[in-house]
């Protein structure tokens, strides 16, 4: 097993870990503070606010931390999609977090399939397509955002793979954005028919 190999299992088992710990309180004070927490950290630095991060640090994988004081490109995708993923549970009763590829929340362009309709999906698609086009990490970031806030605000109880979601933005981040892209948007233009099926079921 390689190096990369080894330290994408581990953005995916730290990710995992700490959204199993939130779903399993989301009703406690705590839990909703950590939320909180993970919200407002978005778009301030790691410094700022250092108690935002607790959570994650306390489940942090030893493997992952970079030994200088800059952020590691495993550190940066587990804070990512855990900021990501506490936007998207905001207000939320169930955990929209989901790892069991066989019920369609596999990838992330798959998840955002299920926004899409019979009507005009124009809006929805050039979103869709500007994320997919973005040439830096913060960019694709930023468009992320805007798209997770739309996944809250639907009445479809649409779920995302954060886990996997941040294994792909770790991969984004060692240069293999074109293969993250390309995955996305086919499961995102391919998968309609079928997810308007699963949502039916």
């Amino acid at each position: 097993m390689t190096e990369k190999t080894s330290k994408t299992k581990l953005v995916f088992s730290t990710t995992n870990r700490v959204i199993s710990i939130i779903s399993n309180s989301l009703e406690t004070s705590r839990t909703k503070a950590n939320l909180a927490k993970l919200r407002n950290s978005v778009g301030k630095s790691l410094g700022e606010n250092p108690s935002n991060f607790q959570i994650i640090y306390e489940n942090m994988a030893e493997e992952l931390l970079n030994p200088n004081f800059k952020l590691s490109k495993a550190e940066e995708a587990v804070i990512t999609s855990l900021q990501l993923y506490a936007i998207h549970q905001q207000s939320k009763s169930y955990s929209v977090n989901e790892i069991s590829e066989n019920k369609g929340w596999d990838n992330f362009g798959n998840s955002l399939s299920f926004l899409r309709t019979n009507d005009d999906n124009t809006a929805l698609d050039n979103r869709f397509n500007a994320m997919i086009t973005s040439s830096t990490f913060d960019e694709l970031i930023n468009h992320l955002r805007q798209l997770v806030k739309l996944l809250r605000s639907s009445d479809k109880n649409i779920k995302v793979n954060y886990p996997k979601l941040s294994t792909d933005l770790y991969k984004f981040l060692n240069g293999d954005n074109n293969t993250i892209k390309l995955n996305w948007a086919r499961a995102y233009y391919f998968t309609k028919e079928k997810g308007e099926e699963k949502n039916d079921k």
